[in-house]
């Protein structure tokens, strides 16, 4: 865990110590980084093929178009979430199961990027010893959502692995379709379940990744 005159990194709300301030900076660092996510998976459906006639349809940049409940509340509990799924025409891909991966692994390293540009700010602002916290919350917010979407559950990244072991047939019928639209909440409610009764296992593993990517980009 890092830790410095202001933010705690990985950076998750604390609402046993509410600071009004940091709240609003996570808002922002939020809408920021799921509209990065979703115009990142547009842009590389759309070089892989799936053209729309009205790109304004896909690329508006308002993150207000991007916002998905369960995300937002995973945000809340958990320091990392989602955007709303962008719209996806998979028979135009050539390969399918590979370019649908693609777009979705598209979203979490763009997230990655913005943590860096972000980062080289912590970094010049440290060099000049001058208290942070508006861009140590950016880069924590992006790296948390690097990180925690290797987890194979819809909607995250990590869940477009799980296409290579199951059949179309299977993921298309009712209990498949009925999974991916209630997986989203079962992610949320396992992380604030997890967090009430103190369950570090996926933290134990996650936050040092987060941790050594955020001194490794900001630390001088």
């Amino acid at each position: 865990m890092v830790e410095n005159t202001l933010v705690q990194i990985p950076f998750v709300l604390d609402f046993t110590h509410f600071q009004f301030d940091q709240a609003i900076i996570f808002l922002v660092a939020v809408l920021l980084s799921i509209t990065v996510n979703a115009e990142a998976q547009a842009l590389v459906a759309t070089v892989l093929g799936d053209v729309r006639r009205e790109p304004k349809d896909r690329f508006h940049f308002n993150p207000l178009l991007h916002l998905s409940l369960s995300g937002m509340l995973c945000f809340v509990v958990g320091g990392f979430g989602w955007p709303k799924q962008i719209a996806l025409d998979r028979s135009k891909f050539r390969h399918k199961t590979l370019d649908v991966m693609i777009i979705k692994l598209a979203g979490p390293f763009a997230n990655l990027m913005l943590a860096g540009i972000a980062g080289s700010i912590v970094w010049i602002m440290a060099v000049w010893e001058l208290d942070d916290q508006v861009f140590s919350i950016v880069v924590a917010v992006n790296l948390m959502i690097f990180v925690f979407n290797i987890i194979p559950l819809p909607p995250l990244a990590g869940s477009a692995v799980l296409s290579f072991f199951f059949p179309e047939k299977m993921k298309s019928s009712s209990a498949g379709h009925l999974f991916v639209m209630v997986s989203p909440y079962l992610v949320v409610v396992l992380i604030l379940a997890m967090r009430i009764n103190d369950i570090t296992i996926l933290n134990r593993y996650m936050d040092p990744v987060v941790v050594s990517i955020f001194k490794f980009i900001s630390t001088p």
